[in-house]
């Protein structure tokens, strides 16, 4: 039988992860509530007497309203109110309408007697890729034309990627007819009670958000959205409770994606692959929205030179774009680490020997990195782009690697440590955990600060009527409430000690708690629930506060990362199997080891099936989404699941945590891309990387003649096959 040693290892890296973790084995606090079934989700919340609401959406790009039965809809035993605000949708799921009902079953034969029949229009579905053109070059640009020893062009696209988050959309209004309870699926507990007062009809003193377990949100989940606003108001006008939940097709038409994006690329290159300067131009895809469609390339990480780069949103008839992890970055970052790997095959430079020369982090980080993951994935044993071998069947192996890098965000915060006298401690913050172990993450910091083992704590989180914290965007909610909890730890520690100092007649400095109990030097004085019956009152409130800018519990510098990828392809049926993934990311003070390993794994696995399989598709004709579901929709599976090897880089220096949330998902697409030009000899330059694509470069690559690559694509060894 393994011993709890073993138990305790979910990676590979047990020993490299355990440096600077201030706990290395705890598990999530809420594990057992959701693997049980007894936590509750928003969507779990039913009341008696509770109202339903569905939108009346348009089934097409473009379309116009010309019949609806109304009065029908309305004839149905358990409708309430059928309301049609406009008779035009922009795109397939744009809101029209709303149906009320005190059932499901009411809601659905409602939406069926409306009938509604509709006029179709002609609708525009993407980024037309005759319209991605560079401008004339400036002056910065056309120097480096003429100083280049090589001129690199290429062209590099990115699809639609929805949220699929497994809660979708909505709240449910609990109406007690002065006062109401408002469970939303959220990502921000405070954004949401402040929204929801222009149309919930009540004072903001007398109605609660409720947001303790969510499930799941990767930056869609900070507006309340149609769904949210009308079950608000339905409940404002009947004085009832009301359910409002968008369903999966709504999901992937309605609540935001990740922009699609087309990039072209033109670079001045030196004989030894420096990159001297050019133009990107980024056409990003918005929807029926105005703005949102931006990439981050050049992202700053590797020394381009002088480069000139313009964004175009592009509008088309969809639904518009929304926040979606590290919004902008992963569509760069595959564009950019491919484009380098393309530059070091062309120049005949090894693509990691380019990073390091490129590398812009001046900490040195990155390229420590670089090189303790070459290692690691065995990159000496990499062929040379260009240098594919034929032997060994139709498989052919690859290896990639790509960086990534966030910003130190972060936000104003409140915390609370209440110490009761009959021994308990409470732990109060307002933010929501969206599912990344928020929650046991504070729990960690606050029991450290106190001096208590982390079971001794209670946790509570996900209320409006708690300490204000920050929405969880730009992973800033940990790096922001942390420093408070310490702060309010602290400071009802300095309060127990006081009162133990008076009670013992000895210095408070001389005191101090550990493991639970009261030490005097280095002896036990009194156990904690003896220290606690000492409080003169029922509790001592500890209270601590964060700006959002500084001070010594401040997390400083980037999270930087790289990542590499092997893989394996199957250049006869153009399947590509990743085999390895290992994820190197600065991540500060590392508080829990396991949510710690568990954010970056679901970056990576995130990151995955965005290279491979996600893939938002609109019908050229009608405008309609063919695959607005988790059938046709494809997201990585367990059958594809690579080996994931997380790598939690610190130093000594770093006393704070810093974010952790986007920065993984970032270089994944990238790397992968990376290691399948190695692989197959071409690069596949659009997103998903599915057969056909793979396939088509198998055969552009061997079509290319010996001598210069084509096209800015790598030769094979010995010519054409």
């Amino acid at each position: 039988m393994a011993d709890a040693d073993q138990i305790n290892q979910p990676t590979a890296n047990r020993s490299f992860n355990d440096a600077m973790v201030v706990d290395a084995n705890a598990s999530r606090l809420d594990g057992v509530a959701k693997v049980t079934g007894r936590a509750r989700y928003a969507r779990d919340v039913t009341v008696p007497g509770m109202l339903y609401v569905q939108g009346i959406r348009s089934p097409w790009g473009v379309g116009k309203l010309a019949a609806i039965d109304v009065p029908a809809a309305k004839a149905i035993p358990g409708v309430v109110d059928v309301v049609v605000e406009r008779d035009t949708g922009e795109y397939d799921g744009d809101w029209i309408g709303h149906v009320v009902a005190e059932s499901r079953l009411a809601l659905r034969r409602a939406m069926r007697a409306l009938a509604p029949r509709w006029e179709r229009g002609e609708p525009k579905v993407g980024i037309d890729p005759g319209q991605v053109v560079l401008d004339a070059p400036d002056e910065g640009a056309s120097a480096a034309y003429r100083r280049a020893a090589h001129i690199f062009e290429a062209e590099y696209s990115t699809p639609v990627q929805t949220h699929s988050a497994l809660e979708t959309h909505g709240l449910v209004v609990e109406h007690r007819g002065e006062s109401a309870i408002v469970h939303a699926s959220t990502q921000g507990t405070f954004a949401v009670a402040e929204e929801i007062a222009r149309f919930i009809g009540l004072p903001r003193s007398r109605y609660e958000v409720r947001c303790e377990y969510v499930g799941g949100g990767f930056g869609a989940k900070f507006q309340i959205g149609r769904e949210g606003s009308t079950a608000a108001t339905v409940a404002a006008a009947t004085k009832r409770s009301v359910h409002s939940f968008c369903t999966r097709r709504e999901e992937h038409l309605d609540t935001g994606n990740r922009p699609s994006s087309h990039i072209k690329v033109k670079l001045g290159v030196a004989r030894d692959g420096a990159i001297l300067g050019g133009q990107i131009a980024v056409f990003g895809g918005t929807g029926v929205a105005r703005g949102g469609g931006g990439a981050s390339i050049p992202s700053r990480r590797y020394a381009l030179g002088e480069v000139s780069a313009k964004t175009t949103n592009v509008r088309f008839n969809a639904g518009a774009p929304r926040a979606m992890r590290a919004p902008g970055h992963p569509q760069g970052a595959f564009a950019e680490e491919l484009m380098l790997d393309e530059v070091a095959a062309l120049a005949g430079v090894d693509p990691l020997e380019l990073r390091l020369r490129l590398d812009t982090d001046e900490s040195g980080a990155r390229r420590a990195m670089y090189r303790a993951g070459a290692e690691m994935i065995g990159w000496s044993r990499r062929h040379a782009n260009g240098a594919v071998p034929e032997e060994g069947g139709p498989i052919r192996t690859g290896l990639g690697v790509g960086s990534t890098s966030w910003g130190a965000l972060r936000g104003p915060a409140q915390a609370e440590i209440v110490v009761h006298r009959d021994g308990a401690v409470e732990l109060r913050s307002g933010a929501q955990d969206i599912g990344t172990g928020f929650r046991t993450v504070i729990g960690i910091a606050a029991a450290d600060a106190l001096g208590v083992p982390l079971e001794s704590i209670d946790v509570r989180i996900g209320r409006s009527t708690l300490p204000e914290g920050p929405a969880s965007g730009g992973s800033v909610t940990t790096p922001s409430v942390t420093p408070a909890v310490i702060a309010a730890a602290q400071d009802a520690k300095r309060q127990l000690l006081e009162v133990a100092a008076q009670r013992l007649g000895v210095a408070a400095a001389r005191l101090t708690i550990v493991g639970g109990n009261l030490r005097d030097g280095e002896r036990v004085a009194l156990a904690w629930a003896d220290l606690c019956r000492l409080l003169p009152t029922e509790s001592v409130v500890g209270s601590g506060r964060f700006d959002g800018r500084g001070g010594t519990l401040f997390g400083e510098g980037h999270s930087h990362g790289v990542q590499f990828a092997e893989v394996e392809v199957d250049i006869e049926t153009g399947v590509i199997g990743v085999r390895r993934v290992i994820a190197f990311q600065a991540c500060g003070r590392i508080l829990c080891r396991k949510t710690a390993e568990s954010q970056v794994i679901g970056g990576v696995i995130q990151g995955l099936s965005y290279a491979l399989f996600e893939n938002r598709l609109l019908d050229r004709k009608t405008g309609a989404m063919v695959n607005p579901n988790l059938e046709a929709y494809k997201i990585l599976g367990s059958v594809d699941m690579p080996v994931i090897e997380p790598i939690l880089w610190s130093d000594a220096t770093q006393t704070g945590a810093r974010g952790l949330g986007e920065p993984p998902v970032i270089p994944t697409a990238g790397a992968v891309a990376c290691a399948v030009l190695n692989a197959v000899g071409a690069p596949v330059r659009h997103l998903p990387m599915t057969p056909d694509k793979v396939l088509a470069a198998v055969d552009a690559a061997a079509a290319q003649p010996a001598g210069q690559p084509a096209d800015g694509r790598p030769r094979r060894e010995g010519g054409a096959a």
